[in-house]
């Protein structure tokens, strides 16, 4: 689900030779706020979602604190690490790094080592999980001989609060026979196989096996209870689980399997409806609306024997159930052309995307009737992207796929028809072998009434009225030099920039150019790949604010207005800069830098960062440019190397470069 706040940072670092370097120093006359001698050459760095910097030597991996230009902590057992055996654990602020025969996962603001492979004898580490709401962080793993085994680690000291392994033990009977031989199949299996993972509430975490639901108790590590999943025939295993957090009902959680849904208590484990929800197809994702719990459906694997397809497209049937009891409320499953990819909420409706045949058509389901409102799915060119009920009609905006270009189109309600027709497109394929489809997506913001997009079918910026669907160009054709086409679009006061990584372009509500920048990319690979190693620290932040508020952030994401996002992100903020929950199982330090970090990350950057030659040609500099004015703020001097180490972080407005061999410096930009 691509949401643009997320997209604004750039931070780029690669590794080196450990070969001596000459001096590098910015030419703006600007003095470094902090510089950091180490042992051994910096091979790279990158900023984290928490804050803190990773430098990577010949000698330890570090951390160092950007605030006060001092070096946190340092591990010489990860000396030399490539900068891809270091990455972040999804949704959470830490970091893992790996190489053969170790895995640590630790706090990157401390140094905390929360987990540690070879303390457990693990060879395999095959499930991780930040728990926010009990401060913990749970790791699944194989040993060289025994059961696997679950522990559970303070998020904050990194103490071991438990360690388990009768997860994996059998609860029912055991068999003989070939029942017995299937038992311990299904019991290696699952020892291998990650773990699905739901916190629910402060005391219960829920993991689902191949063996079963299991409730466990956060303090302990008890299995508090256990649960089957009751299925067509008898020692059936479902194929596809997947456990949701209930948004509005806290008693209970809602597992997914294969074609049913059934509703299980927190407090014991039994089951709230007399049998399982069912859709003709596999359950794909949930949608919890207020009228009812909207069950997605994707066809099965062929090798399941129940694919059902006329004319080769798979056929499927959704259907909407009920909180109290399961029971769902169309009579029979609502008859589906394809697989249903996508589901956004708008109002008392849900607009649902179908792939079929590898082509996407739209609907819209009256949720608390469970009835579609056009006859017939309308074919649109692209994946679904964004989506609103307008008095004109259904508003959609796609994005390419592989091989198809995307459009913005209006369908009117009563007739099932596009009211454009002359849609606005995205840009033509380049050829059927190399089509780039993140290059022609269509790049939109709205400001009150209107919808502004970009696109670079005939490189123009469209407004669309979202009121009464008509739409018109604004701007005369945008070219960007050097072959670019925009990456990103903003609303800013002075007006809307359209971004690329060596061209901004500031336009008028008019439509008119106001101001165009080009800074010519540097042509040297080895200099370009470390300009385009880019890592989001605001998609890490959001994230992590994911992961603490679970199915409630996912489910208030799917819808796809901006200003409703930003209303979500700004209750998140509230949330983390308030010292609430979702934080206090970090430690201290990790949490309120984070808070700090997150609230600043709900504003868009205010610059760009490009990579140019000198103007005198004589090297390469990064140029911070005003987004607002498009003249540059500061300038800082790379020298000659052809991979320069340096991390940019626009959240702290900071850049740190690696001056000479061993010394880094930290520069307020």
């Amino acid at each position: 689900m691509a949401l643009p706040l997320l997209l604004a940072l750039l931070q780029a670092a690669s590794p080196i030779a450990s070969a001596a370097r000459p001096a590098v120093h910015p030419t703006v006359g600007s003095v470094p706020s902090w510089t950091l001698h180490f042992t051994g050459d910096l091979r790279w760095q990158q900023i984290t979602p928490a804050g803190a910097l990773l430098v990577s030597t010949d000698a330890a991996l570090a951390g160092v604190d950007i605030e006060r230009g001092q070096i946190a902590w340092q591990k010489p057992e990860l000396g030399s690490l490539p900068i891809d055996s270091v990455r972040m654990i999804e949704g959470s602020l830490l970091m893992e790094a790996a190489k053969p025969g170790l895995s640590l996962i630790f706090d990157p603001v401390t140094g905390t080592v929360l987990f540690d492979s070879r303390k457990l004898n693990l060879t395999q580490v095959v499930t991780r999980r930040v728990l926010p709401q009990s401060g913990t962080l749970l790791v699944h793993g194989r040993r060289a001989s025994g059961p696997p085994v679950v522990a559970l680690y303070d998020l904050s000291t990194g103490a071991q609060r438990w360690v388990s392994d009768s997860l994996f033990q059998q609860t029912g009977p055991k068999k003989g026979g070939l029942g017995g031989l299937m038992q311990g199949l299904v019991r290696t299996a699952a020892g291998g196989t990650t773990l699905e993972v739901l916190q629910a509430g402060p005391e219960v975490i829920v993991v689902y096996t191949l063996m079963g639901l299991r409730a466990m108790d956060a303090k302990t590590g008890a299995i508090r209870w256990s649960a089957s999943l009751p299925m067509k025939t008898s020692g059936a295993i479902p194929h596809k689980v997947r456990l949701y957090q209930s948004i509005a009902k806290s008693d209970r959680v809602y597992v997914s399997y294969d074609e049913r849904l059934m509703a299980y208590s927190v407090a014991d484990g039994k089951a709230l409806w007399a049998k399982p929800a069912t859709v003709d197809g596999w359950i794909r994702d949930i949608v919890q609306h207020p009228a009812g719990i909207v069950m997605l459906t994707e066809g099965p694997p062929p090798a399941t024997g129940n694919v059902r397809s006329v004319n080769g497209v798979v056929q499927t049937g959704l259907n909407v159930a009920r909180y109290d009891d399961g029971s769902t409320i169309a009579p029979k499953p609502l008859r589906m052309r394809g697989d249903v990819i996508d589901a956004m909420m708008s109002g008392d409706a849900v607009v649902l995307a179908v792939d079929a045949d590898n082509k996407t058509y739209v609907n819209v389901l009256n949720v608390a009737t469970a009835t579609l409102r056009l006859q017939k799915d309308v074919k649109i060119k692209g994946l679904l992207d964004y989506v609103e009920l307008t008095p004109a009609g259904l508003l959609y905006i796609s994005r390419p796929d592989a091989t198809t270009n995307a459009e913005v189109n209006v369908i009117d309600l009563a007739s099932g028809q596009p009211k454009f027709k002359d849609a606005i497109e995205s840009g033509k394929p380049l050829s059927s072998s190399d089509y780039k489809a993140d290059r022609y997506r269509l790049h939109h913001v709205i400001e009150g009434s209107t919808l502004y997009v970009f696109a670079n079918h005939d490189h123009r910026l469209y407004a669309v009225n979202r009121q009464d669907g008509s739409y018109r160009a604004l701007s005369p054709e945008i070219k960007m030099q050097g072959d670019e086409d925009p990456t990103g679009i903003e609303l800013r006061p002075s007006g809307i920039v359209l971004i690329a990584a060596q061209n901004l372009v500031l336009l008028g509500r008019d439509g008119q150019i106001k101001q165009q920048v080009y800074n010519p990319a540097p042509q040297l690979p080895g200099l370009l790949r470390a300009l385009y190693r880019v890592q989001s620290i605001r998609a890490g932040l959001y994230g992590a604010a994911a992961s603490s508020y679970g199915d409630a952030f996912a489910q208030a994401s799917r819808t796809a207005s901006d200003t409703v996002a930003r209303q979500i992100y700004g209750q998140l903020a509230t949330a983390y800069t308030q010292g609430g929950a979702q934080l206090q199982g970090y430690s201290s330090q990790a949490a309120a830098l984070a808070g700090k970090r997150f609230k600043a990350s709900l504003t868009s950057s205010s610059a760009v960062f490009m990579l140019t030659r000198s103007p005198d040609g004589n090297g390469n500099v990064l140029l911070q440019i005003d987004k607002d004015s498009g003249q540059p703020r500061s300038r800082v001097d790379l020298g000659k190397e052809r991979e320069p180490v340096y991390a940019v972080d626009d959240i702290a407005g900071m850049l740190f470069l690696r001056t000479t061999t061993g010394t880094l410096a930290g520069y307020r930009l």
